[in-house]
């Protein structure tokens, strides 16, 4: 596995996993679509130099997607909605073990163990996530919700 310094998220990222190194560092499995790297940033620091690559601020899609939406906490944003990268975390993105997944890339998810799940991507790889499927499918909705009304308000703007 590739050892990288930083990362911007791109069509292939899949999802953003962390994981703490030998040094006690908290840093990133990334999964793409045909590679995997490791990276020393944690998810959110990814997150965040992603957005600003892309041209806004973490915060200011985190402060979007709460808007759009109407909830508070654990919102899932768009990292660029010209590329359609849309990611959700699967706990408090503040939490050392929130993994960050990108909507487009899951096949499917099982339910693993009774609290766990399965989300098997669509190149194959799995991952197994510290919650119940029916929350995981509920993060699923609210991103889905969140493309459906950006790509609504896109629409709209050019018909005029």
């Amino acid at each position: 596995m590739e050892r990288m310094e930083e990362y911007i998220i791109m069509e292939e990222t899949a999802a953003l996993v962390p994981k703490y190194d030998e040094y006690g560092r908290l840093g990133t499995i990334v999964y793409e679509l045909y590679n995997t790297y490791n990276v020393e940033r944690s998810p959110k620091e990814i997150m965040q130099q992603s957005c600003r690559y892309y041209g806004s601020t973490y915060e200011g899609k985190v402060h979007a997607a709460k808007h759009i939406l109407g909830i508070r906490q654990m919102v899932p944003i768009s990292v660029c909605e010209a590329l359609q990268l849309y990611f959700f975390p699967t706990c408090s993105p503040d939490s050392d073990r929130c993994i960050w997944i990108a909507q487009s890339h899951i096949k499917t998810i099982q339910r693993y163990e009774k609290k766990k799940t399965k989300v098997i991507l669509k190149n194959k790889q799995e991952l197994i996530v510290d919650m119940q499927k029916g929350t995981l499918e509920g993060k699923m909705y609210k991103t889905a919700m969140l493309i459906f009304t950006l790509q609504q308000r896109m629409m709209n703007n050019y018909e005029k």
